[in-house]
């Protein structure tokens, strides 16, 4: 089992400016953008969890597989989280602005 590459993110945003050219209705929304890298981190967690769990029970699993992927669903769920935290206080900063 090999490590795969995190795959970036920016390419999937719009610009500012392209909203309303032809290739815009192309792209994904920001939704979109964040279900995927949502459902990424899910998938890394669950097999992260998969390897711990056969691991356990006595399979033929490499230890260092398992413990790589422990730590990227660990780094993976602290940038989801912090990414949350970034964006709770953007929007807490956003309504405490007098209008």
């Amino acid at each position: 089992m090999s490590i795969s590459p995190i795959a970036p993110i920016v390419a999937d945003i719009t610009p500012v400016g392209a909203a309303n050219s032809p290739t815009a209705a192309a792209r994904p929304s920001f939704g979109q953008v964040l279900e995927r890298a949502f459902g990424a981190l899910n998938e890394q967690i669950n097999e992260a969890d998969r390897l711990a769990v056969a691991l356990a029970a006595g399979e033929d699993v490499d230890l260092h597989q398992v413990m790589i992927a422990l730590e990227t669903a660990s780094i993976g769920l602290q940038a989801a989280l912090q990414i949350r935290n970034r964006a709770l206080e953007a929007y807490r900063e956003v309504m405490s602005m007098p209008i």
